[in-house]
């Protein structure tokens, strides 16, 4: 069997002033549902991580995370 994914994660960071930094997950099952996460608009909700899971070519349970680093620029 070809390997193939099962599901997978989105992990935003969150900034809130009264909570302080907090991450929230959101589950994809399709390419265009992570596609949509990582496309929303709410300035606040900055992606932190994807996690993959799915079957490799000999059935076996794989995992993949994508990690990224993102920077704020302060107003002059």
């Amino acid at each position: 069997m070809p390997a193939h994914t099962e599901r997978g994660m989105v992990i935003f960071r969150h900034w809130d002033a009264q909570d302080g930094l907090n991450e929230i997950t959101r589950q994809f099952n399709t390419l265009n549902e992570l596609f949509a996460f990582c496309l929303q608009k709410d300035p606040t909700l900055l992606v932190d991580r994807i996690i993959i899971e799915g079957l490799d070519d000999n059935n076996d349970a794989r995992t993949v995370t994508l990690v990224f680093q993102s920077v704020t620029m302060a107003e002059h």
